[in-house]
């Protein structure tokens, strides 16, 4: 074997060992991918059931969806720093889709809460006021889940479940 033949045999070894590594690196990415992905549901879940746990912590924030009449200054800073933190959180998953972190079924299944939260007369205008504290883009993807649609009827429902 002469020199030549050496450097033609390194080289071959060398791109063969750089191709395992590419091929290993690829593997790396895909799993920290997933692992980011379930770091990011798994955040969700935590955030919605904070939310749930609110509701039942204060009782007056559901009242306060549903009712048309006056509510005290207490109950109207409460709903509206909820709606507020919901929304937050919708805005989180909207970014953690957009940026690819988080796939589109997902992100499906997210964004329907956003029409509840917004479902009723108040929520709306509350939505009005605060809208500017987000994102613009995430804004007008909010309007265009809300625009021309019904509100909710399940705070009716939920008083005639009784």
């Amino acid at each position: 074997m002469n020199m030549q033949d050496l450097v033609t045999w390194i080289g071959a070894a060398s791109g063969c060992a750089s191709l395992v590594t590419l091929v290993y690196l690829s593997i790396q990415i895909r799993q920290n991918n997933l692992l980011m992905r379930a770091g990011a549901r798994q955040a969700q879940v935590e955030t919605d059931q904070d939310h749930i746990r609110k509701f039942i912590e204060y009782p007056d924030i559901a009242a306060s969806f549903a009712s048309a009449g006056p509510i005290t200054d207490e109950a109207r800073i409460r709903l509206n720093f909820w709606i507020v933190a919901s929304l937050r959180a919708r805005e989180y998953e909207w970014l953690q889709y957009t940026s690819g972190a988080l796939d589109e079924a997902t992100w499906a299944s997210y964004q329907q809460l956003i029409p509840f939260v917004l479902g009723t007369p108040r929520a709306r205008r509350y939505w009005a006021l605060c809208a500017g504290f987000f994102n613009p883009a995430f804004v007008r993807v909010v309007e265009t889940m809300i625009d021309g649609q019904p509100l909710t009827g399940y705070w009716a429902a939920l008083a005639a479940a009784d």
